[in-house]
């Protein structure tokens, strides 16, 4: 049987045999041969190639952003739903789910597209800027699709100071490798590797640059891999890097209600970019919250009983009654872009979440909260909201989360927030309504073996050396 880790000739992309049915890959990204990669022009086709496959339904383009949210507190799974995502909000993967294989296998594209431009720029002719920033642009995304692995797949790091089962770092296509899974702390040092090279190879891009990566977006990643990480004085430094650079501008109040409809907007650092040709339909982001569209997503009271209902532009903005059923809420973050409904460009990295890293990592090192503080201020006032005084400690850690939990509802981070920071998910009375599907998961402690992932039943049949290494549980 074939790995998920094999090359396949014609599209140089990671297989199941099991799964090939879920990759819908475009034509225009594909690479037929390995000559294609022979030559500058087509190793730019193929970061061209890399960068679509981030638009997969089961990465950026809708599952990994669902994810991260309806695993948590934020939203609810309605019972009038399409079937979609039932094991994610009712935390009863098995080995054999398939959202869990379908986003394994997605990542793995990305990943092995990386690998090739990674492994063929440097033989190729051509100018050795283009070169670079070929290279610094795969190497960016190969550590971003570790570390959404990473954080799906294996405990946090903190639960074993990185000592955990991660999972397998693969830098070269080898059909005839089987590899098994690397620890934590490797797969970590091989992301803070990956993106601090890919910042000198990219130094001489600007900031201008939203839909490729630029040495801003290498720093702006790795202040959230070492926040995750726990280290928490280069959390600092990075987000000092992208902080500093002026060309970076938290979106104003009066601006918010139109920053999700379009990309490009100053306080982007990278984006996902879907123009109007790439529009997924009925499987664009927004539709799954959305009516007309699917609607299976509704905001849960537990979060928006956290909101100054009259102060805050994201309150105002993003969350109404729910259309037919006004007793609920419907989250309109993402109601469209250039016209087509739920049409959404990811903004993966932007400026106010490295400010809030900044603002957790000064709290949790001690002796900065005056710094944290002002940090967390500077989102605030540029929501609508007053900014706090005299708040400290373990009070101005849980405001910091809170004000994480309120700027990126809806964008996949809140289950994340909670489990590397140890704290237990909690859905409170609600997860007993009549309104949400039944999930035994009311709430999860952050050592549970449901907070993540199983390895896909299809890698271990395949795949001798990680057959017995699945996650506790499954």
């Amino acid at each position: 049987m074939k790995k998920i880790l094999k090359l396949s000739v014609v599209m140089l992309v990671v297989v199941f045999v099991a799964c090939t049915k879920q990759l819908n890959l475009n034509p225009k990204s594909s690479l037929n041969t390995t000559e294609a990669l022979s030559t500058l022009a087509g190793v730019n086709s193929a970061v061209v190639g890399m960068y679509s496959s981030l638009q997969s339904v089961n990465y950026y383009g809708r599952s990994l952003y669902v994810y991260g949210d309806l695993s948590a507190d934020d939203v609810y799974l309605s019972v009038a739903n399409s079937n979609r995502y039932l094991s994610t909000f009712q935390r009863t993967y098995a080995s054999n789910d398939a959202d869990a294989l379908a986003i394994w296998t997605s990542i793995y594209v990305s990943i092995a597209r990386a690998n090739n431009i990674i492994n063929s720029v440097d033989k190729v002719s051509g100018d050795q800027g283009a070169k670079d920033l070929a290279k610094g642009q795969a190497l960016f995304i190969r550590a971003l699709g570790y570390f959404d692995l990473v954080r799906l797949y294996a405990k946090p790091y903190n639960q074993g100071n990185g000592a955990q089962l991660g999972v397998p770092v693969v830098l070269v296509s080898d059909v005839t490798l089987y590899p098994a899974r690397n620890t934590v702390s490797e797969v970590y040092d091989r992301i803070i590797s990956d993106l601090t090279a890919a910042k000198g190879l990219l130094a001489s891009t600007t900031a201008a640059t939203k839909v490729t990566a630029s040495k801003f977006a290498a720093s702006a990643l790795l202040s959230r891999v070492y926040l995750y990480k726990g280290d928490y004085a280069n959390t600092i430094a990075e987000a000092n890097t992208v902080i500093a650079n002026t060309d970076f501008k938290v979106t104003a109040a009066a601006d918010l209600p139109t920053f999700y409809s379009a990309p490009g907007t100053p306080e982007e650092i990278f984006t996902v970019n879907f123009n109007v040709i790439e529009s997924q339909g009925s499987d664009n982001l927004g539709q799954i919250y959305l009516k007309p569209g699917y609607g299976d997503i509704r905001v849960s009271p537990n979060l928006t009983a956290i909101f100054d209902k009259t102060n805050d532009v994201r309150y105002t903005s993003f969350i109404a009654p729910f259309a037919g059923s006004p007793s609920e809420l419907e989250n309109k973050k993402f109601a469209g872009q250039s016209g087509i409904q739920g049409l959404y460009s990811t903004k993966v990295l932007r400026l106010s979440e490295i400010i809030l890293n900044r603002a957790e990592a000064e709290n949790k090192i001690g002796g900065q909260d005056a710094q944290a503080l002002a940090d967390l201020n500077s989102i605030k006032t540029n929501r609508g909201l007053t900014a706090l005084s005299g708040v400290t400690g373990a009070p101005l850690l849980t405001e910091i989360l809170s004000e994480r939990r309120r700027e990126f509802m809806f964008e996949g981070q809140r289950f994340f927030d909670l489990m590397r920071n140890g704290l237990t998910m909690d859905r409170g009375a609600f997860c007993t309504s009549p309104l949400a599907v039944s999930s035994p998961q009311c709430s999860l402690v952050a050592t549970d073996p449901k907070t993540i992932l199983p390895i896909p039943q299809a890698e271990l049949d395949a795949n001798p050396a990680i057959k017995p290494q699945q996650n506790p549980g499954y």
